[in-house]
């Protein structure tokens, strides 16, 4: 006989207000820790530049794309988010960053949504493209923008990410689409650092580049600048896709979606 079973036996249920309270107090703990989940969804509608699923995508065409990487739902995956998500310990929606929100975009802020580019203004948001590659997770801003996360919320493992020009400025912005470069760091030390990044090069998109690095054991936070690429702030639409913290347990299943790593600069300071 079950410990519940021996209660009803013995007590012969005396306590009924006692056990629904129970049975709320269970429920509400499980809504909380899911609270937020629409919070982190995208932009309702299709931006002020919708996208567009195509064979094959061209540098000719504003946000169309021929790849997705979709959300990765493995269990053990944090995202990293900017509204909808809670710091230092995340939500189902994802870790939000601790520093001030003056600094997470260097224009068009304050930033109103989470997986969204930065558009022009508030009110412009659009889904996140890279080089033809639609991204349902990620973080939009405008160069230069720094991002700082507290890691002490859990036992991270690794970080994954894709970096790039978002595609609503292609191809006309700044007659390359804008540019940026991505640095990350772990407790003050560089994990990787990408090379200068445009929208497009020699008449097409430029891939989105994938990041990948192990977390230290006892990290304390990660910190994202993205640049400038050295040439002014001008249509710099920095963009990072899929970003994801990985614990133990999502390491433990491989991921259903995954593009494979194409060029970048990785530098393992550990």
């Amino acid at each position: 006989m079950n410990r519940v079973s021996r209660q009803r036996t013995h007590n012969g249920w005396k306590h009924p207000i006692r056990f629904t309270f129970l049975i709320a107090l269970t429920i509400g703990v499980a809504f909380n820790l899911y609270a937020g989940k629409d919070d982190c969804t995208n932009i309702d509608g299709d931006g002020a530049v919708p996208i567009s699923e195509v064979n094959d995508e061209s540098v000719g065409t504003a946000n169309d794309y021929d790849e997705v990487v979709e959300e990765d739902d493995r269990k053990g995956v944090i995202y990293l988010a900017l509204i909808g998500g809670s710091q230092p310990t995340p939500n189902a929606c994802g870790l939000i960053p601790k520093n001030d929100a003056s600094q997470w975009t260097g224009w068009g802020g304050p930033l109103n949504f989470d997986n969204v580019t930065i558009g022009e203004g508030a009110t412009t948001r659009n889904h996140i493209v890279i080089g033809g590659t639609y991204f349902e997770r990620g973080i939009g801003a405008h160069a230069i923008a720094t991002l700082v996360y507290d890691l002490s919320g859990d036992n991270y493992r690794r970080f994954e990410a894709y970096v790039g020009m978002s595609d609503e400025k292609d191809p006309t912005g700044c007659n390359h689409g804008g540019s940026s470069d991505f640095t990350f760091s772990i407790d003050g030390k560089e994990a990787f650092k990408s090379e200068r990044l445009t929208g497009s090069e020699n008449n097409e998109n430029i891939d989105a580049v994938k990041v990948e690095f192990d977390i230290p054991t006892g990290a304390k936070e990660l910190t994202i600048v993205m640049g400038d690429g050295g040439d002014g702030v001008g249509c710099d639409h920095s963009t990072i896709g899929d970003a994801k913290l990985l614990t133990a347990q999502a390491l433990a299943v491989e991921p259903a979606n995954k593009l494979p790593t194409i060029w970048g600069h990785l530098k393992e300071s550990y």
